[in-house]
């Protein structure tokens, strides 16, 4: 591991990353003296750690993976304060609808914490679907098929043309990657992707650092504030998967109204570290998606 860089967030938290592969490593609350480590910068976690609750749930507006771990308690801000229990089925706020006029129209803004990192990303459109990609193990699995895509499905594009396909990812590299033992992606054409002022992207926005995972593969991340931004790829140079939690929709957290989630699986779900995490994750996803599906 390289130099822990520290970030302060807020008022009362500090967190630290590696400085050359941007993993969140630990947490510190100076006031209170706590200290959280983040538990998928850990080697073994399955039955030594265990998702006990959710906590400022209110800030994501759509209540984000919450809505996929349902028998967990949550709460609105702090667990301090039994007032902000948050029910299954409780709004978590008000909200753009996923499917109305009040969103974010052809372009949507994403930053890091700090905001050292700002990029957009617009609808798809006819250059979108004008690359070739393999399947993703998240739609074909790895350890069942071949990743090609000989009939070059066009699978990163959603809802007739208007969205991008979004999933959970448990692989070693992402957990070691964010420190955390779920990573949510975004599949969206390089050409999708613009600097602020709309120039195409090219990696060098102004606090993103690179870490090459293996030869071939690449992680961005902000040297400021450690947040994961991209994962890119030789063998798909033209689609980035871009951290969800960048996106700015005025829905929320799961930007429901430029993304659709995959709910078949989660990506590498067979590698999780703490599988029992992932295994409920897998089974609430799964409802959710047959939950939409029925009220539709």
């Amino acid at each position: 591991m390289g130099k822990v860089e520290s970030y302060r967030n807020s008022s009362d938290l500090i967190m630290c990353f590696c400085g050359t592969c941007g993993t969140s490593v630990y947490e510190l609350a100076p006031a209170s003296k706590q200290f959280g480590l983040c538990s998928g910068a850990l080697d073994a976690a399955n039955g030594i750690i265990e998702l006990k609750e959710h906590m400022f749930v209110a800030a994501t507006k759509d209540g984000g993976l919450r809505e996929w771990l349902l028998d967990i308690p949550a709460w609105e801000m702090y667990r301090q304060d039994p007032s902000g229990s948050i029910e299954p089925g409780k709004a978590y706020g008000a909200k753009a609808s996923a499917t109305s006029n009040t969103t974010e129209g052809d372009i949507l803004h994403c930053s890091c914490h700090c905001k050292g990192v700002q990029f957009n990303i617009t609808r798809p459109g006819p250059r979108s679907s004008m690359l070739h990609s393999p399947w993703p193990d998240l739609l074909m699995p790895y350890f069942e098929n071949a990743s090609d895509n000989s009939a070059d499905v066009k699978w990163w594009i959603r809802a007739g043309g208007t969205k991008y396909l979004a999933g959970t990812c448990a692989c070693n590299s992402c957990r070691r990657g964010s420190g955390y033992d779920i990573q949510c992606w975004a599949f969206v054409p390089k050409v999708n992707i613009q600097k602020t002022n709309r120039d195409p992207i090219d990696f060098d926005l102004a606090t993103l650092k690179r870490y090459t995972i293996s030869e071939g593969a690449y992680r961005e991340f902000c040297g400021k504030c450690g947040a994961v931004v991209f994962w890119h790829g030789d063998e798909r140079p033209d689609l980035v998967d871009v951290s969800v939690g960048l996106l700015n929709a005025r829905s929320g957290a799961r930007a429901e109204e430029w993304l659709e989630w995959c709910t078949g699986r989660v990506s590498f779900q067979e590698l999780a570290q703490n599988k029992s995490l992932i295994e409920k994750l897998a089974i609430g996803i799964k409802d959710w998606g047959a939950r939409r599906t029925a009220n539709e």
